[in-house]
C-alpha cells in the first residue's frame, strides 16, 4: 500500500500568509513564501496553494511541457503515461544528459485513456506535474478522485500551458513557459538553474534575432495542428496567440500568422488555405513525432502530388516546416527554435540539414555542453 501524506498543520499555513503579507509582494507571490520553519508553499494555478515539509524527489507528469521542464531541471519523472510520442530524442543530443525508460512506472497506455488510480499509488510520486483537467478530460476522473490521489500520495500542481487562452473566461493558460518552469524550480528548490536557464535563453535569442530581416519582410504562415494529411483536404489552424506554448517557435522567429487574428474555430479546406495563400505551412509538432524521411513522405509530396496542394505558394517552393509542438518545454524549445530558424532563414543563421542532432558544432546556434552543465547543475 503506498505511503499515506497528512497535510501540513493549519498554524504553518498561518504563519506563510503572516510573512507573505508583510513583504509586499503580489498576491499570487505571497503563497509561495518560507514559513520559516523549512517549510515553503508554492501556488500553481488552477490548483491550490500546497506547502512542502521537504523538497519533492519523485514526479509524475504527462509526456508534454511539464516532463521536459522536469528534465531541463536536472530531473526524470518517475512515473509516465506513454512515452511513445515523447519528446526522448532531443535529451540523447545532450552529453551527460539520459532518460531510462526502465525507471518509469507506467500511469497508462496512452497519454489520452487508460489511467487508473492504482497505477498512481503504485507509482507514489511526490509530487504530479499533472494538470487535474487533464484527468477529468481523458480519464473522466472526479473531483473526488483527484482529491483521493492527492491526500494519499503528492499534490497536482501542474498546469496546461498547450492552448490559447478561451474567448469565453480569458483565463487560461496562467503561464507561459518560463512561468510554468520557474513554478517548477520552485517546486523542486532548483532556482539557480532556473536563473542559468533563463540566461542561457536570453543568450541564445540574442543570436535568432540578431538573423531576422525587419518586422515588415517576415514571412506569413499556417500553422496546422492535430496532423497533416495533404490528400484529405481538411486542416486545423492554430493561432500564434502569445500564450498559445504548441505555436511558440513560429513567434520566437518572428513569423506571422496567415490569417491574423480571424483563425478559423474548426476543419478548413484547401479553399481557405489558398485564400490566404501563407508564405510557408507549419506541421505543429511535426519535428518530434516525425523524421525527416517520414515528414518528406507523409506531408511534403503529399501536398506537392495534390492538385490544389501544388497552387499554394509555400508548397510551390517547398516552405514547409516543423516544430516541437504540444512536448516544447525548454530544451525541446531551444532544439525546435534552432530547427525552425534554419528552415526559414537559412542565408542568415544557416541551412537545415533536416535531422535533430545532425548539425556539426560550428551550424549550432546553442552549446550543447554549456547546457547539459546547466541541467545538471554542474554549471
Amino acid at each position: 500500500m503506498a505511503r499515506r501524506r497528512q497535510l501540513l498543520a493549519s498554524s504553518a499555513s498561518l504563519i506563510a500568509v503572516s510573512l507573505a503579507g508583510c513583504s509586499g509582494t503580489t498576491a499570487d507571490d505571497q503563497t509561495e513564501q518560507s514559513t520559516g520553519t523549512g517549510t515553503y508553499t508554492v501556488q500553481v494555478k488552477p490548483n491550490d496553494p500546497y506547502t512542502f515539509e521537504s523538497v519533492p524527489e519523485t514526479y509524475a507528469a504527462i509526456p508534454s511541457v511539464w516532463m521536459d521542464i522536469g528534465m531541463a531541471l536536472g530531473m526524470q519523472p518517475s512515473a509516465t503515461a506513454s512515452l511513445e510520442r515523447a519528446p526522448l530524442k532531443y535529451y540523447d543530443q545532450l552529453p551527460d544528459v539520459s532518460f531510462d525508460e526502465n525507471e518509469i512506472t507506467k500511469l497508462a497506455d496512452s497519454s489520452e485513456s487508460g489511467y487508473d488510480k492504482e497505477n498512481f499509488y503504485a507509482a507514489d510520486c511526490d509530487v504530479h506535474l499533472i494538470d487535474p483537467r487533464m484527468l477529468k478530460f481523458f480519464a473522466n476522473w472526479t473531483d473526488s478522485d483527484i482529491e483521493e490521489i492527492r491526500t494519499g500520495t503528492g499534490p497536482f500542481l501542474g498546469s496546461s500551458i498547450r492552448f490559447a487562452s478561451s474567448a469565453a473566461t480569458g483565463s487560461e493558460p496562467y503561464y507561459d513557459l518560463y512561468g510554468a518552469f520557474e513554478k517548477a524550480a520552485k517546486i523542486f528548490q532548483r532556482q539557480d538553474r532556473f536563473d542559468a536557464w533563463q540566461s542561457f535563453h536570453d543568450d541564445f535569442m540574442e543570436t535568432i534575432e540578431d538573423g531576422l530581416p525587419p518586422a515588415d519582410e517576415r514571412p506569413t504562415i499556417a500553422a496546422i495542428w492535430r496532423g497533416v494529411n495533404p490528400d484529405s483536404g481538411q486542416f486545423r489552424v492554430a493561432p500564434l496567440d502569445p500564450l498559445q506554448n504548441n505555436t511558440l517557435t513560429y513567434r520566437r522567429v518572428g513569423m506571422k500568422g496567415a490569417f491574423e487574428d480571424n483563425v478559423p474555430d474548426g476543419p478548413i479546406g484547401y479553399e481557405e488555405l489558398l485564400r490566404v495563400d501563407p508564405d510557408y505551412i507549419g506541421a505543429v509538432g511535426g519535428l518530434t513525432s516525425l523524421t525527416h524521411e517520414e515528414f518528406v513522405d507523409t506531408v511534403i509530396e503529399p501536398f506537392e502530388n495534390n492538385s490544389n496542394g501544388q497552387r499554394l505558394t509555400a508548397v510551390q517552393n517547398r516552405n514547409i516546416v516543423r516544430n516541437g509542438g504540444q512536448f516544447m518545454g525548454p530544451i525541446v524549445d531551444l532544439f525546435a527554435t534552432e530547427a525552425v530558424a534554419k528552415m526559414v532563414y537559412p542565408d542568415s543563421l544557416g541551412e537545415w540539414p533536416g535531422h535533430v542532432g545532425s548539425l556539426s558544432e560550428d551550424e549550432q546556434l546553442f552549446d550543447r555542453q554549456e547546457l547539459a552543465a546547466i541541467i545538471n547543475g554542474t554549471f
